[in-house]
């Protein structure tokens, strides 16, 4: 096995990744697939002519990204007078499911690009429009990851990433060092270190039980540190072990029994979650490397680190970072534009705003890292698969394991009213669909 400690830094030097109120747009006369649609630049506006570009924001992550895509958008307006940005964080699931059965979408909103199905489902239904021909990518200064995170069916729909993310656990020191701990390199070290905090009545991990991603962080990090072989087994289309997969889902559910996200966390959700941890009610959170400036600024000793696995290396996941990745609406009144400001987020000069801000992992050379604690980010062995990835990809029209998964199985896995075997034959039922 190959071991990927100082990953990060040799990342940085030679761009290689080795793999995380709705507003109602212009709206316009072009339906979702309608010919102009697909052709659109007949539809942009006249050169020079003033334009306003309704984009949303991922309000999910509006208290880390408000601040530099308040700067993005000054920026971008410095250098393009004739448009301006009408920017608000307004997209939810819920609210671009909304915007999609209404054809209401605004002119660019951010997208997951293949992290999930719903970038292709849009494509594939013509409600976002391929970029290539406003060439919004410079191809020469991403890695081939980056770059495919943006095709469906080998066409561009969206910017390109710039950041690489992962979730990981953010923990307290101070707690630590009351009860004479480290942060744990091993699967045994880690189990220790919560059973040390269990009986000295200290919470030790803040989970947000209330919603599918809240409660979706702690099996991302579990599942490459016990059964990455099978994830990516799941992604390749190969079978799995099910004795393997019956134990992931056991000991999701095994760290409810044993208290280690306290009494009260199937009531919190996700922003909850952090204010515990922050508030010092809790050692320790799971959360991605996207959230550290939430920590960063609270002015707390705060240390971070990869998951250990049960085979003795610390996992990260695979995964791009989403913060800049935006797709252009097939109901656009103003495509020409709007994948200009695309093509501005896919920039050096975009991505060193947002990492200036919030101190991201670069996977281009031409980002200067914020600070020192990208080498807490990089203390890990090996980037295993991400679960969501892996079942997204064993996904068919029948069959959404992925979906199964946050809405199904995990919820009922954390309120103890299905086993992990029980689980696994769930996942499988699903999985057998044709």
């Amino acid at each position: 096995m190959v071991k990927r400690k100082g990953f990060l830094l040799a990342l940085i030097l030679t761009v290689a990744l080795a793999a995380a109120g709705c507003s109602k747009g212009d709206g316009g006369n072009n339906a979702a697939g309608s010919d102009n649609a697909s052709s659109p630049a007949a539809s942009s506006a006249a050169s020079g002519e003033k334009v306003t570009l309704k984009v949303w924001g991922d309000l999910a992550n509006q208290a880390v990204y408000e601040e530099p895509f308040k700067k993005i958008n000054e920026a971008f307006m410095a250098k393009n007078p004739n448009i301006k940005i009408d920017y608000e964080f307004a997209q939810s699931e819920d609210s671009l499911n909304v915007a999609l059965q209404a054809n209401t979408l605004p002119d660019a909103f951010f997208v997951q690009g293949n992290k999930s199905t719903k970038t292709a489902e849009m494509a594939r239904n013509k409600q976002i429009i391929p970029l290539d021909e406003y060439n919004v990518i410079d191809t020469s200064r991403f890695p081939e990851e980056a770059i495919n995170y943006t095709k469906v069916d080998g066409k561009i729909y969206s910017s390109a990433p710039s950041f690489f993310d992962y979730a990981m656990v953010y923990y307290n020191k101070d707690i630590f060092d009351k009860y004479g701990l480290q942060a744990p390199k091993t699967w045994d070290e880690f189990i220790k270190v919560l059973d040390t905090l269990v009986s000295n009545k200290v919470t030790p991990i803040a989970v947000g039980g209330n919603g599918d991603f809240d409660r979706y962080w702690p099996i991302q990090e579990m599942a490459p540190a016990i059964i990455n072989e099978d994830m990516i087994n799941l992604y390749e289309g190969k079978p799995i072990d099910e004795t393997r997969m019956t134990e992931l889902f056991d000991t999701y559910r095994s760290f409810v029994e044993k208290g280690y996200y306290g009494k009260d966390f199937v009531a919190m959700d996700g922003k909850a979650a952090q204010l515990a941890f922050t508030n010092g009610k809790t050692a320790m959170i799971y959360d991605g490397t996207w959230s550290n400036n939430i920590y960063a600024q609270t002015g707390l000793n705060i240390g971070r680190f990869a998951m250990p696995g049960k085979d003795g290396v610390r996992y990260a996941q695979e995964g791009m970072n989403n913060s800049t990745t935006y797709a252009v609406s097939a109901t656009s009144k103003h495509p020409k534009e709007a994948a200009e400001y695309v093509k501005f987020l896919s920039s050096a000069e975009a991505a060193q705003i947002m990492e200036d801000s919030n101190g991201n992992i670069p996977i281009v050379k031409d980002i200067k890292p914020k600070d020192e604690i990208v080498a807490e980010f990089s203390a890990f062995d090996k980037i295993g698969k991400n679960i969501y990835h892996s079942f997204s990809a064993a996904a068919t029209e029948k069959s959404k394991p992925q979906d199964l998964l946050l809405s199904e199985i995990l919820p009922k896995l954390m309120t103890k009213k299905i086993t992990g075997a029980q689980a696994t034959q769930i996942l499988q039922h699903e999985l057998a669909k044709k």
